[in-house]
């Protein structure tokens, strides 16, 4: 098949800009269309259930395990989700949510919830990443409609103004400690209920978010998500083994201090 270009621009009216930057997040509805989505659903997915085959049973896995199977940075190694993953039009959504004025890529990752698949607890995406005064964004983006129950996102609106609460991973833990902290600020709880193919959910690095469990007995949650940040941010130092971990691996050959502009993260959108 035929894979289409994403480059055409998709409308980002100043209200959802605003949504965004007051909540911590936004769903916008077809940024791809069913025929766009369809095309690459085929290689992303194809790669994935590949990629699969290395994981354990589900009765073997951890909390964390027992969420998705996690398959990351597919660009570098598939030149056909690379079509996908360095599209202009994800990119300049991101811009404008974020207000900058360049936009790079920090990695991409598709996340499969397996039929029976566990709950993602609570969490920050960018405790995870040396970048701690760098605007980031992920785009989480259903390949397939994914009804509530399959496991689409819940977010603590206005969460992301708590900033970088330290070292939480995703864990039982991180689900007691961020839920009863959510409960205390009283963050409403917003889910993005059911998704089509093709829509997304745009969300804060700081933003605290999980989702439910698959409850589907016999269909995946395929997601693709790409995490974008804003052209000239810096490298942070890394305060524990996770960041340590992602400079080496999805900002190589950077230090603290450096521009967060290694070979694996080209310029994606410009605002001129």
């Amino acid at each position: 098949m035929q894979l289409p270009p994403l480059d055409s621009p998709y409308p980002v009216e100043p209200s959802a800009v605003e949504r965004y930057q007051r909540d911590g997040f936004i769903r916008l509805n077809a940024v791809c269309s069913p025929e766009e989505v369809a095309a690459y659903r085929a290689s992303i997915t194809l790669h994935t259930e590949e990629f699969a085959k290395t994981a354990p049973p589900m009765e073997q896995r951890d909390t964390y395990g027992k969420a998705f199977i996690q398959y990351m940075n597919l660009w570098t190694r598939h030149e056909d989700v690379a079509r996908f993953t360095l599209a202009r039009r994800f990119a300049g959504i991101a811009g404008e949510l974020m207000g900058v004025d360049g936009v790079r890529l920090y990695h991409d990752q598709a996340l499969y919830k397996e039929p029976g698949g566990g709950h993602t607890p609570w969490h920050q995406d960018q405790q995870y990443w040396p970048l701690d005064g760098v605007r980031c964004c992920t785009l989480w983006m259903p390949l397939v409609d994914c009804p509530a129950d399959m496991g689409s996102m819940r977010f603590a609106r206005g969460s992301q103004q708590l900033g970088y609460l330290g070292n939480i991973d995703i864990s039982d833990n991180s689900e007691t400690y961020l839920e009863e902290l959510v409960r205390s600020r009283g963050y409403p709880i917003d889910e993005a209920g059911d998704m089509r193919a093709g829509d997304a959910t745009f969300h804060n690095g700081w933003t605290i978010h999980g989702a439910p469990g698959n409850r589907s007995a016999t269909q995946t949650r395929e997601v693709m998500t790409i995490i974008f940040m804003e052209d000239g941010g810096r490298v942070t130092e890394p305060d524990h083994a996770a960041r340590v971990s992602d400079l080496a691996n999805w900002l190589p050959g950077l230090a603290p201090g450096d521009i967060a502009a290694s070979p694996l993260n080209p310029l994606l959108w410009t605002r001129s």
